[in-house]
């Protein structure tokens, strides 16, 4: 694909499906005070993680999931940095499991098509969820994370190893989401570094404490943008260790104990 010509230096911020990247995308942003456009690569859709449109500045930033391999090819825009948050992948599973919608596509499409299916399905998503039971979700959840799968979301189609090492040998900063929430002004101070871009003390604290999940969850709370509530959810980790066997516990040990051992 031929690339235009840039009059924006674009900033691409990508992760594995809940690793953090609609968080910190809108927390740069905010940093750079530069628009957030949504998601790289879907310039043609209406986006749901698009703000500070307002704002003129000569960076814009994105969203993505996409892999090392395809980030290059899905826009004809130049990609000036690429951030590259990465999570542990328990924590992963256990986010998507109260995340992505379980309910088989042929019975989505069906109901959905009965009269005022929209409203029916949303009625009774919940109890189909409850019927499937979280165990079969954590289930497809880490076949996903460890193998791949385009169920319950094509964006898990590659696995969470694969995923990160087609970018581990590139030139793109990666910061841990778990580093992110215990020592964020720190990790900030990293990525304005690595984009060198120097900004004020007071911008940057009063950036951190805007987009903390407390206040972001209370924000998620009286909007109405639906993809964002369903986004904010705990902004922590480590929950894994209360919802994981010891059988699933070793499954990932054996998988990917290379790129895990300080996730420990």
């Amino acid at each position: 694909m031929s690339k235009l010509k840039e009059t924006k230096k674009n900033i691409v911020i990508v992760g594995y499906p809940k690793s953090g990247t609609t968080w910190l995308s809108r927390l740069v942003a905010e940093l750079v005070w530069c628009p957030l456009k949504g998601d790289w690569g879907f310039d043609h859709l209406q986006q749901p993680y698009m703000e500070g449109l307002e704002r003129d500045s000569e960076y814009q930033c994105y969203k993505s999931h996409h892999t090392y391999d395809t980030i290059q090819n899905v826009s004809e825009k130049q990609i000036h940095k690429i951030i590259y948050v990465i999570r542990d992948p328990r924590d992963i599973v256990i986010s998507g499991m109260y995340f992505f919608d379980f309910v088989p596509q042929k019975l989505q499409r069906f109901i959905k098509g009965l009269p005022s299916g929209a409203s029916l399905y949303n009625i009774l998503k919940e109890p189909l969820y409850i019927m499937w039971g979280r165990k079969t979700q954590k289930k497809q959840m880490i076949s996903a994370v460890l193998y791949g799968a385009t169920s319950p979301s094509k964006w898990l189609k590659t696995s969470w190893n694969n995923h990160y090492v087609g970018y581990k040998n590139t030139k793109v900063i990666f910061i841990k989401y778990e580093d992110l929430i215990a020592h964020t002004h720190k990790e900030i101070s990293r990525i304005m570094d690595y984009l060198d871009i120097k900004i004020s003390e007071h911008h940057l604290k009063k950036s951190i404490d805007k987009h903390s999940f407390k206040k972001q969850q209370k924000l998620a709370n009286t909007s109405n943008n639906e993809a964002l509530k369903k986004n904010i959810r705990k902004g922590s980790y480590g929950y894994w260790r209360k919802e994981f066997t010891e059988k699933e516990i070793s499954l990932f040990g054996n998988e990917i104990t290379n790129d895990m051992y300080d996730f420990r």
